[in-house]
């Protein structure tokens, strides 16, 4: 048996699994996290979706996901990202990406946001 098919099913060649570990070994991993947070929370805002300084990066990557799933789904459903998102009145509400609640957490504006991408692959309601 080699050295690779030892290994668990969970754990990655490449990684100890222990962050602590790995910050030690890479000591610009939190610079290098706080870049990419800030660059996906940077595409997040640009479609009009806030991002709170407490929104942790996986949070935020979590939202970026959504987000993307719902414009794919918009796309497949025959809509058009440029024409039913506001301040433009939208052809179809279904549509307009969700806007993220006053206080509303990370986790349930996904959940909000994917909710819409659901509906959208369903039949129409017309």
């Amino acid at each position: 048996m080699n050295d690779e098919e030892s290994m668990s099913d969970t754990q990655h060649p490449i990684s100890s699994g222990d962050e602590r570990h790995e910050r030690d070994l890479n000591r610009h991993r939190l610079s290098e996290e706080r870049d990419v947070r800030a660059e996906v929370a940077g595409r997040l805002r640009a479609r009009g979706i806030a991002v709170e300084e407490s929104d942790s990066a996986e949070q935020v990557v979590d939202l970026l996901e959504a987000v993307e799933a719902f414009e794919r789904a918009v796309i497949a459903a025959g809509g058009d990202l440029m024409v039913d998102q506001p301040p433009i009145e939208p052809d179809d509400q279904r549509y307009v990406l969700p806007r993220r609640l006053s206080r509303e957490a990370t986790g349930a504006l996904s959940k909000r946001i994917r909710a819409a991408t659901a509906r959208l692959a369903g039949p129409r309601a017309d």
